[in-house]
C-alpha cells in the first residue's frame, strides 16, 4: 500500500497524532489510575512514533539515511519531553514521584531504544517510498 497525500495533510495528521497522544495522557493518565497512566505513556509514544514517521519518510529513497537519523533525534527528543510531562501529570495528581529518576531513566535507556525503532522504520519506509507527498503539479 502507498499512501500518497499532499504534505500539509501529512503535517496536519503528524500533529493531530501528537495531540493525541498528549490530551490522552492528560485525560486517562494519571486521573484514573497509575497502571493507566502507564499505558497511556505507552500509547503516546506510539503514537509519536506514527507521527515521526508521517512526518520524514515521504522524503525518499535518497534520503532514507538522514530521515532515519532525524527519526531517531525526534524519537529520543520526544520520549525525553513525555518523560517531563508524565513527572508533571504525576504530581499534579498527586502522586509522590521523583521526577529527576524518571526522567534520566526514559533519557538514557528509554529514549534510544525507541529511538532506534523509530529509525530503522523510518528509514526502510523511506527506502521503499511507501508514503509520498503528492507532486504540486497534481491539483
Amino acid at each position: 500500500m502507498i499512501l500518497t497525500a499532499p504534505r500539509s495533510t501529512l503535517t496536519l495528521a503528524a500533529l493531530c497524532l501528537i495531540g493525541l497522544g498528549v490530551l490522552a495522557q492528560w485525560l486517562l493518565g494519571y486521573r484514573i489510575s497509575e497502571g493507566s497512566a502507564q499505558a497511556m505513556e505507552v500509547l503516546a509514544l506510539i503514537l509519536y512514533g506514527a507521527a515521526i514517521v508521517l512526518m520524514l519518510a515521504p522524503l525518499g529513497r535518497g534520503k532514507a539515511l538522514i530521515a532515519g537519523a532525524l527519526a531517531f533525534i525526534l524519537m529520543a527528543w520526544a520520549v525525553h519531553l513525555n518523560a517531563r510531562l508524565s513527572a508533571f501529570l504525576e504530581t499534579m495528581a498527586g502522586g509522590d514521584v521523583i521526577a529527576a529518576h524518571r526522567i534520566l531513566l526514559a533519557t538514557l535507556f528509554v529514549g534510544p531504544f525507541a529511538g532506534l525503532i523509530t529509525g530503522v522504520v523510518t528509514g526502510l519506509i523511506a527506502r521503499a517510498e511507501r508514503i509520498r507527498w503528492t507532486p504540486k503539479t497534481a491539483k
